[in-house]
Formats: structure tokens, C-alpha cells, sequence
């Protein structure tokens, strides 16, 4: 059961497409810096405004470097700066500059602002375009991106999809088709179109780890891990990746057969990499949980629970170190806290086979 509820990242690419490889390395940089600096204590917006203005130095044109640049602006509380970086991009997209892109960039621009009528006006522009133009693929993609993004799933499938009618070999439209299958649980439709990105992909890094945590859900760990490690090898310094690859040895470590002892060494890979993701992003409670996972398996429950905590205290709706947490108490034997974890735990929503574990660790204990 430990397997089954290892949690799961599957993450969003930030990749850029079809930019030029001269203004591509810095924004790429720039995009890493923005992520990065999500994890606790940890801001390098500076150096992500460094590479977004050395990108747009490069090509004044590149939309998408405008958006990021208001990003990392209003991250270090610099207003007017980053409204002259959204001022930048609203001329680029008036003067056509960008296309079907730029107008994309804008629309994420104005969700951050909560500008939520220009959303709606920015996205009727867009879908005016891919109707005007039905034959341009990228016109369908972007509008496939926009759709995405303001939660509309339906559509963008259909956009995608229509890409691909248009352009069999476009990368991204195959990637975020992948997203969106792997988001509704068509875990095999989702491999299947990564299978078709990766090579057709530049930077792959993304991708890798998608399908890598898509074969981890289908439960062909050693698959998995080959992703994986392929996308530690594009981006060595991604945290994501090294907590995936460190489930995916946590879960092979579990033993087959009843009161055998768990692998030894794929625990120690595991935690090697839990450990290398909070290098990387400190706090991060993916990494903090797949350790208390570990602790468990290791049979210290006191431990698991003491990194379980960690986690609870910055974020107390995380269904897995709830679930975590009652594991933990009900093996040092503390019944009443392992059965207040795991209505905590019920309570948040869990998944349907999560839901239905618990009903039946709930009758194991004795829960009232």
C-alpha cells in the first residue's frame, strides 16, 4: 500500500518553443531562476531579471521573455519596473509582434495581475485568430496553451488535437496533449504522446520526467527510473526530478514477498536523491514526505514522524503526509492519534483508492 501512495509529481514545462537559440540559453536560465525561487529561502529573481534582459538585448522581439520579466519584477516589489515590462509586452502584441504567442504571454500576464476581464478578452482574440486562420497550427496550439491555462480541458484537448491534424511533428502540441491526458488520469493515451514528443523535443529534460512519473503510476518502476535519470542528465539541477527518481528507488525497495527486509540500496539511492532535491529546493514537502516514507520503511516510525511534522506545519492540507503520519502512529502503537491523522486525512478529499485504503486501515485500528 506504501507504493501505491508515494506521492506524485508531474510537472508543467516552461520550455520555450520556437524561440532563437542565441536568446533561448538565457531565458531558459531566467526560467530556471523564477522556479528556483520558489522553495523556501530562496530568491534569485535578480539574476533570473540579469538573463531576461541579456535575452531581450539579444532579440528585442522575444515575447515571452516580457512576461518573465514582469514575474521576476514584481517578485523583488520593483511596480514600476514591471509595468514597464507588461507596458513592453502590450505594444509588442498591438504591433503583431509574437503572434499567437505573445498574445498567450499576455493572457498569463493579466491572470497574474487578476485582470480577469482582459483574460476573457484576450482569449476571445485568440480564438477569433485560430477560426480566421484554421490552417496555421500554431495558432491552435497557442490557443490550446490559453485554454489549458484558464482551466478549460475540453477545448484545449480539441486544439491540440488539432495541431496535430495540421502538424503531426510539433513537439509541444504532443507534450501538453500528454499533460492534459496524464491531469485526467489517461495514464497509457498520456504515454503515448510523450512517446511522440521526446523526439521531437530540444529540450526534453520536462518530458523525461513526465513519462518517467506517468510509468511509475502504470507501476513499470524500472521504466520510470530510465526517464528519470534521463531527465537528471538534461537538467542535473531540477529538484523535481531527483525526488521523482527517489520515489520511484523508494518504491522499488519495498519487498515483494511478506516479512521480507527492504532493498538496502535502492533505499539508500532514495534517500541520496530526497536529499539532493532539498539541496536544490529547500523545505520542499515532496522530498520531506518521500523521507518520512522512508523512515518508515526503515521501521523508525519516531523519525517519520518528526520529518512528517516538518511538513504539516508549513503545509497541513497534504493528504500524503497525513496519511504518512497515521502510518506512523499506528505503528509505535499510538491508536487514538493514528485514527485523528486519518480522519484529518479523509477529510481533505482524497483520491477514490486512497479513500477506500483508509476505510479499511481505519476498520484495522479500531477507529470509531
Amino acid at each position: 500500500m506504501l507504493r501505491r501512495l508515494l506521492p506524485v509529481l508531474v510537472v508543467l514545462s516552461l520550455t520555450a518553443c520556437g524561440a532563437p537559440r542565441g536568446a533561448a540559453d538565457p531565458l531558459r536560465a531566467a526560467r530556471q531562476h523564477i522556479e528556483a525561487s520558489r522553495c523556501e529561502g530562496m530568491n534569485r529573481h535578480a539574476q533570473a531579471v540579469a538573463e531576461l534582459e541579456a535575452a531581450l538585448s539579444t532579440d528585442p522581439g522575444l515575447v515571452e521573455a516580457y512576461y518573465w520579466l514582469f514575474v521576476a519584477r514584481r517578485a523583488l516589489g520593483d511596480e514600476s519596473a514591471a509595468h514597464a515590462a507588461q507596458a513592453a509586452l502590450e505594444e509588442a502584441v498591438a504591433a503583431g509582434r509574437g503572434g499567437p504567442a505573445g498574445r498567450y504571454w499576455l493572457l498569463r500576464l493579466y491572470q497574474e495581475t487578476g485582470d480577469t476581464e482582459a483574460v476573457t478578452r484576450t482569449l476571445a482574440v485568440m480564438e477569433s485568430v485560430a477560426q480566421a486562420t484554421p490552417s496555421d497550427p500554431e495558432a491552435h496550439y497557442w490557443l490550446g496553451r490559453a485554454f489549458y491555462e484558464t482551466g478549460r480541458t475540453e477545448p484545449a484537448i480539441q486544439a491540440f488535437q488539432r495541431t496535430l491534424e495540421l502538424r503531426p511533428d510539433h513537439g509541444m502540441a504532443h507534450f501538453w496533449l500528454g499533460q492534459v491526458y496524464a491531469e485526467q488520469g489517461r495514464l497509457e493515451e498520456a504515454r503515448q504522446e510523450l512517446d511522440a514528443a521526446l523526439p521531437l523535443l530540444a529540450e526534453k529534460a520536462a518530458a523525461y520526467h513526465n513519462r518517467g512519473a506517468i510509468l511509475y503510476q502504470l507501476g513499470d518502476l524500472e521504466k520510470a527510473a530510465s526517464d528519470l535519470e534521463a531527465a537528471i542528465q538534461e537538467d542535473p539541477e531540477d529538484p523535481r526530478s531527483h525526488y521523482q527518481l527517489g520515489a520511484v528507488y523508494l518504491a522499488r525497495a519495498i519487498p515483494v514477498t511478506p516479512f521480507a527486509l527492504p532493498d538496502r540500496a535502492l533505499l539508500e539511492k532514495a534517500q541520496a536523491e530526497f536529499n539532493r532535491a532539498l539541496e536544490l529546493c529547500p523545505g520542499m514537502p515532496e522530498a520531506l514526505i518521500g523521507m518520512g516514507n522512508l523512515h518508515l520503511l526503515e521501521g523508525d516510525a519516531q523519525k517519520a514522524l518528526e520529518v512528517l511534522n516538518q511538513v504539516l506545519e508549513r503545509h497541513p492540507d497534504s493528504v500524503q503526509a497525513w496519511y504518512a503520519v497515521t502510518q506512523a502512529h499506528a505503528a509505535l502503537g499510538n491508536t487514538s492519534e493514528a485514527c485523528r491523522a486519518l480522519d484529518q486525512f479523509l477529510s481533505l478529499s482524497p483520491p477514490a483508492e486512497w479513500a477506500e485504503q483508509a476505510g479499511k486501515v481505519k476498520e484495522q485500528l479500531g477507529c470509531p
